[in-house]
């Protein structure tokens, strides 16, 4: 499943200017589409963090599409302890649900092989990404509490 985000051309038609994947596959269609658009939403926040630096989204999840680690801007100018503790949780969270989806997706792998070895005594192949080039990167996988996929509180300026 994709997210594609586009603009305006001059012919009147729209153009590509980044599409994001799900992190893995999911049984239903709006589950893939909500993983697809969590995917861009980070990236985007990544990409046009000084515009939103001022404004309430400042505190949603952000990674650059190279990158498995994604931050958060840190609350410690609201003086709000409910903000702050709020923001860990996020940041825990987030953490977590990306470990969920990486062990998750080695699950299905591992399925897979093992009902094309039961069928037909072979592992299955592995696919090929389609190239595109408003394609961004896919995430790479991790294992649960790897310290590169761990969203973090950011203390100071990128």
């Amino acid at each position: 499943m994709t997210v594609e985000i586009s603009i305006p051309d001059e012919f009147g038609s729209r153009r590509n200017i980044h599409v994001r994947h799900a992190p893995t596959r999911r049984n239903s269609h709006e589950a893939a589409i909500s993983d697809a658009a969590r995917e861009a939403l980070t990236t985007l926040c990544h990409a046009h963090r000084e515009d939103m630096a001022i404004t309430s989204r400042r505190y949603y999840p952000c990674r650059s599409v190279e990158r498995l680690d994604a931050w958060i801007a840190n609350p410690e100018a609201e003086q709000n302890p409910r903000l702050e503790s709020t923001i860990e949780y996020l940041a825990t969270l987030n953490t977590d649900y990306n470990a969920a989806l990486d062990e998750l997706d080695m699950v299905r792998y591992e399925n897979r092989k093992l009902r094309a070895w039961v069928a037909h005594g072979v592992e299955p192949a592995e696919e090929e990404p389609v190239e595109d080039p408003a394609d961004a990167p896919r995430r790479k996988k991790a294992r649960y509490n790897d310290p590169e996929a761990r969203t973090y509180i950011r203390h100071h300026e990128d």
